[in-house]
């Protein structure tokens, strides 16, 4: 269900749909007016056929005697058109014209204007249930009797003519036809998106320059988009490490001169900006390298992972602490994932005192819960806390470090391994973040 209605709102779906009813609407018409005609010229003919036998009849039986006509009307019968002779016409009053008859009864008088105004059509044969739809009717004489005639051939529909089906058949083909041509038309453009899907998410993807020549230039230029994107990240990446390296040199200086200083407090108050620069350096670095990463994923026990990133922030005096089972896997890149764990709980412990890890199993997710006793963010600004750079505002700003990128580089790591993260302020005060990542491997 879900795949038809995917191709009830694709291009191929939508025009595949136009074609067949376009193919329908010509056919339907065309079958329309061949009808029309076919009816039209069924009805002619019949219409000359009849008044040529009433007008060959009349003057046959006006040369004969009264007593010969009724004979000589009889030997003008056929199978298909029987003629009789009343002598007096007994059919009365002139009856109402049968709307069905009467553009035939006009062809017949046009044809031959004296059969007269007393010519009668009817179809009503209620004791000869056969022939109810045959034809019958009278033509008064100009002695006062009457020639009587029924023909077995009554205007009817027209049977659709071995043409026509050969019409439908050909309809059918065309429309067979479009539907391929059309999914071959579209099988570029699928390429196409499932190429560009891929785009941002590693090493450049290279789009396939297949189909008619738009999707074509849009293949090529796509992949000389990315290959200029490649070309401009490569050289600033290279940039910023060339940087990278120059800074370590003078803040490795330094900390050498930082042990002949006397005074204790200066000292440590240096340290702690050398620190930090050396933490800014470390995470834009981190957070340019990016996708670039080539660590591969494995199975790995996320609870021994969570565990180690806990006893080492309390190995360092934080107050730091796990709650969950003890052994539950997911497939992940390890080195990442610990970086971005690493950076949630030094958020948590550098705008509180205290951060817990709990982790919960679920039948097809884990989910993953940090929480600070901070002030939290303000709901209005949870949304840009992810943004590269970005220092909120209140208790949670430049003043207690960071680099503006923590949220950032752990977001970028979650989303890589196809998880997701949200913020939250918790109910009893301090921030949430939690984390929700597919299961792998057996439960344990």
């Amino acid at each position: 269900m879900r795949g038809l209605a995917g191709l009830a709102r694709s291009l191929e779906g939508r025009t595949v749909a136009v074609l067949l009813l376009a193919v329908l609407l010509v056919h339907g018409g065309a079958l329309a007016i061949y009808r029309h005609s076919a009816v039209a010229a069924a009805d002619e003919a019949f219409a000359t056929e009849v008044a040529r036998h009433l007008i060959l009849a009349r003057e046959a039986v006006l040369r004969r005697p009264p007593e010969a006509r009724g004979t000589e009307a009889k030997a003008l019968s056929s199978n298909h058109f029987e003629i009789g002779w009343e002598p007096q016409d007994r059919s009365g009053p002139a009856p109402a014209i049968d709307p069905a008859l009467r553009d035939l009864r006009d062809r017949l008088l046009a044809l031959e204007p004296v059969l007269g105004p007393a010519l009668s059509l009817t179809l009503e044969a209620p004791d000869e249930p056969l022939h109810r739809q045959d034809l019958r009717g009278t033509v008064q004489l100009p002695d006062g009797s009457a020639l009587t005639f029924r023909s077995a051939h009554a205007p009817s529909l027209v049977p659709l003519a071995p043409w026509a089906s050969l019409a439908t058949a050909m309809a059918v083909l065309v429309g067979v036809a479009a539907v391929v041509l059309m999914h071959r038309i579209a099988g570029p453009l699928r390429e196409l998106t499932r190429a560009t899907g891929r785009i941002g998410h590693g090493a450049p993807v290279r789009v396939p320059e297949i189909g008619p020549d738009e999707i074509r230039g849009i293949g090529r230029a796509l992949n000389a988009m990315q290959a200029r994107i490649h070309r401009l990240v490569g050289e600033r990446t290279q940039a910023l490490a060339a940087v990278s390296h120059d800074l370590r040199t003078p803040i490795g200086r330094l900390r050498l001169r930082l042990d002949r200083m006397e005074d204790e407090g200066e000292r440590r108050a240096m340290e702690a900006d050398l620190d930090e620069m050396q933490a800014m350096v470390d995470a834009t670095l981190a957070y340019m390298r990016g996708d670039d990463d080539p660590e591969a994923r494995r199975v790995t026990n996320l609870a021994s992972l969570l565990m180690g990133v806990a006893d080492a922030s309390s190995d360092t005096g934080r107050d730091v602490a796990f709650d969950g089972p003890s052994r539950t896997l997911a497939t992940v890149r390890p080195v990442a994932f610990r970086r971005a764990l690493e950076n949630l709980v030094d958020n948590g412990v550098r705008y509180g005192t205290r951060v817990r890890i709990g982790l919960e199993v679920g039948d097809a997710e884990l989910v993953l819960r940090i929480d600070d006793d901070g002030p939290g963010i303000p709901s209005a600004e949870i949304a840009r806390a992810f943004e590269p750079f970005t220092r909120l505002e209140g208790s949670r700003n430049r003043d207690n470090g960071g680099t503006g990128l923590g949220l950032t580089i752990a977001k970028r790591a979650i989303d890589a391994e196809g998880g997701t993260i949200n913020l939250g302020n918790r109910p009893g005060g301090g921030l949430r973040a939690e984390i929700r990542l597919p299961r792998a491997g057996p439960r344990g």
